[in-house]
Formats: C-alpha cells, sequence, structure tokens
C-alpha cells in the first residue's frame, strides 16, 4: 500500500499514545502526591498521639507519686495495704490472660477456685509476714502462732478437694490449664509480695528505696531513651534504648546513695515495725548501719574538686543502697522484659488499662516484683542477722525442759565469761 495513504492512519495512533502516557503520569505523578500527603499526614497524627501519651504519662506519674508520698508517713498500714492491692491488681490480669469466657460462664466453679486460692494465699502470707506486728497488738492470738503452718495446709487441701469435684467431663483439659495458670500466678505473685512485706517489717527504709529505685530508674530510661535513643535495646521492647539503660543507670545510683542518707534521718524510716501505728514503731534505738561516717574519697577527686573535697559522710545503710541501686538499672528491667515478652506471647499491648498512659497494674509492678525479692535475699545474707527474733528465741527456751534451760544457762554464762 502507498506511504501516503498509511500515514494520515498512522499518526493519529500515534498522537493517541502519547496523550495516554502524558495520562498515565499525570496520574502517578498524583496518586504519589497523595500518598506522600497521606504519609506526612499519617506521621501528623503519630507526633501528636506521641507528645500526647508523653503528657498523659507524665501527668500521672507525678500525681501517683504524690499520692503514695502523702500515704507512705501512715506507716506499715498503708505499705500493707499497698501491697495486697497491687497483688490483687496482677493477679486479676494475669489469670485473666488464658481465660475462654465461654467456657467460664459454664464453670462458675473455677472463679470460686480462682479467689478461694488467692484470698487464702495472700492471707496467710500477710499474717507470717506481719508476725511480729500482731503479736504486740493482738497478744490473745500468740499462742494459736504455731498453728499457722498446719491451717495453711489445710487450706490448701480444701481448695483442692473443691477443685477435683468441681470438674466436668469434658472440660476437664481447660480446668487443669486454668489450674496450673493459676497456682503459677500466686507462687511468683506471694513471693513478691511477701518478700516486699517482710522488707517493709525491716523499716520501711527498705520498702521505699528499693521502690524508688526502680521507679527513678524508669523515668530516667524514659528521658534518655527520648532525648538521645538510637540503638535498640533488645526487639522485645522497641522502645528500649542502650543510651536510655546506660544513663539511667548512672542517675539511679546517684539516687539511691543520696536518697537512704535523706530516710535514714526519719524514725518512721529505719526503725524495724513491732506495730502498725507510728506512735510504736518510731521508738527505736537507731541501728549502728544507718549512722553515717567521715569516708576519705579517692586522690583523683580531691584533686579534681583543687582540695575542697576529701572527705564524704558515708553510712553502711548507703553502701548497701548502691547494690540496690546497682541492681535496679541493670537486672531488675528484665522482670520488665519478661513480662513484655508474655505480653507478645499472647498479642498484647498492656496488661490492663488502669492507669492512663501507664496501662495496667502489671505493667507498672514487673521490675518491682523482681526487685523487691532481690532485696529480700539481700538483706537476709549481707545485712541483717538470720537468727530469729528474741520474742522468739525466748518462747522456746521457755518451752524447754528444766533440765534443758539449765544447760542454756550454762552456755550463756560461760559466753559471758562468769
Amino acid at each position: 500500500m502507498n506511504k501516503a495513504v498509511l500515514e494520515p492512519l498512522i499518526k493519529p495512533s500515534s498522537d493517541t499514545q502519547h496523550e495516554q502516557v502524558e495520562k498515565t503520569a499525570k496520574s502517578s505523578s498524583t496518586a504519589a502526591a497523595d500518598k506522600k500527603a497521606a504519609a506526612s499526614s499519617e506521621d501528623g497524627v503519630k507526633k501528636k498521639m506521641g507528645y500526647k501519651d508523653v503528657a498523659q504519662r507524665t501527668i500521672y506519674t507525678i500525681l501517683m507519686a504524690y499520692v503514695f508520698l502523702a500515704c507512705i508517713s501512715v506507716g506499715v498500714r498503708f505499705g500493707i495495704f499497698l501491697t495486697l492491692v497491687i497483688c490483687f491488681g496482677m493477679f486479676f490480669e494475669v489469670t485473666r490472660i488464658n481465660q475462654r469466657f465461654r467456657k467460664e460462664r459454664q464453670l462458675p466453679s473455677m472463679k470460686i477456685v480462682k479467689w478461694y486460692f488467692f484470698i487464702a494465699s495472700t492471707s496467710f502470707m500477710t499474717i507470717n509476714a506481719a508476725r511480729a506486728p500482731l503479736r504486740n497488738a493482738l497478744p490473745l492470738l500468740a499462742p494459736y502462732e504455731q498453728m499457722l503452718p498446719f491451717l495453711s495446709f489445710s487450706s490448701v487441701m480444701g481448695g483442692l478437694v473443691f477443685f477435683v469435684l468441681s470438674l466436668r467431663k469434658g472440660l476437664y483439659r481447660y480446668q487443669f490449664i486454668q489450674f496450673t495458670w493459676i497456682t503459677m500466678t500466686l507462687i511468683v505473685l506471694c513471693a513478691q509480695c511477701s518478700a516486699s512485706l517482710h522488707n517493709m517489717m525491716r523499716g520501711m527504709i527498705w520498702f521505699l528505696l528499693p521502690v524508688s529505685c526502680v521507679v527513678n530508674n524508669d523515668i530516667w530510661a524514659y528521658v534518655f531513651g527520648k532525648l538521645f535513643g538510637r540503638t535498640k535495646l533488645l526487639s522485645l521492647s522497641p522502645k528500649k534504648t542502650v543510651e536510655g539503660f546506660l544513663g539511667s543507670f548512672l542517675f539511679t545510683v546517684a539516687w539511691g546513695f543520696w536518697f537512704c542518707g535523706f530516710l535514714s534521718y526519719f524514725p518512721e524510716m529505719y526503725c524495724p515495725a513491732v506495730g502498725f501505728t507510728n506512735d510504736v514503731n518510731t521508738q527505736c534505738v537507731k541501728d549502728p548501719i544507718y549512722i553515717q561516717h567521715e569516708v576519705q574519697l579517692p586522690a583523683l577527686v580531691q584533686q579534681l574538686s583543687g582540695g575542697s573535697l576529701s572527705t564524704i559522710l558515708v553510712s553502711r545503710a548507703q553502701q548497701h543502697a548502691l547494690v540496690l541501686a546497682v541492681f535496679a538499672s541493670l537486672l531488675a528491667p528484665f522482670g520488665g522484659f519478661f513480662a513484655s515478652g508474655l505480653k507478645r506471647a499472647f498479642k498484647l499491648k498492656d496488661f490492663g488499662d488502669l492507669i492512663p498512659g501507664h496501662g495496667g497494674m502489671t505493667d507498672r509492678m514487673d521490675c518491682q516484683g523482681i526487685m523487691g525479692i532481690f532485696t529480700y535475699f539481700y538483706l537476709r545474707t549481707y545485712v541483717f542477722d538470720r537468727c530469729p527474733a528474741l520474742v522468739d528465741i525466748t518462747r522456746c527456751a521457755l518451752a524447754l525442759s528444766v533440765t534443758q534451760r539449765r544447760a542454756l544457762m550454762a552456755l550463756i554464762a560461760e559466753s559471758l565469761g562468769e
């Protein structure tokens, strides 16, 4: 066919293709612009939500701190009440993770089993930890004190019998899974709460100091992470950074040393609990570990200070506080990482929504539990005498036979050089 005849037919097709290319380019550029605008809008929303979260978190942190400091003046009564409330909140949040509500409606007995074991465990835990105040406040109960282990065992057996009788065909597996979950949760929580109560009985300082170290470490880790955080610490907690971890360590150690010295001035803090009121618990002779002595600073520090700092007042309690602060900043956070792993395993953002900006009770107390247990064993091993209280020794000595008491008196006289 003649080329002149074909040319008019080819040109329109070429023009049409060109127009289509231009339309496609325009539509793709428009889509890219829309996508970019949507992304920037999403970033703006995320930034606003981040600022809102920081403000909410800060407000509730300050509010909780002021409420806590106001109530701590009540003394050991508030400490016991707070510990039991925390234990209740954590037990409620953790045990509902594995619940299936349809099956729970078919098994009302499981709710009875759960709360029976919780009440029995926390009751005997509290009585055991607060034996000295209870003995002084309610002397009529002293003869029944030795029955406590047997009563505790009897209550466990009663709950076990009730659980076995409540088993329903077709739901055995679910019931035993729930029973195991309840038991393990109680073991962990009662260990944490019992340790905190025992620390409290040695003096409120050993309850308040570890708690404050963990809180202080959490605050500074958050601040340093926001300001300087670049390197992620763990995949379990994407918001945790190496910079926040190290920065909080320095400030927590400094805080623990100073705060322990500050609390050592108040009898309400360093006196062991012998009753449930401050009038009783402030009447004690100050233990030598709380008395400060001059300690020579290293030569390098003296040179850097131009000789203005040569000595510093330090008590043995402050030296122990340094150990607690190091643990609070370097190892206690792994309790939080463990809780984060548990949440990831069950696809949870938080354990609850009790505290706005913070999550549930377990989200706030995940590090406190392991800190309380460490404090208990550290105090028992390195700080305080592991012998029973004088009242316990006296009660046991008076229960001996005449011959045994005479032998005991001879040993005491010999030790005194008489």
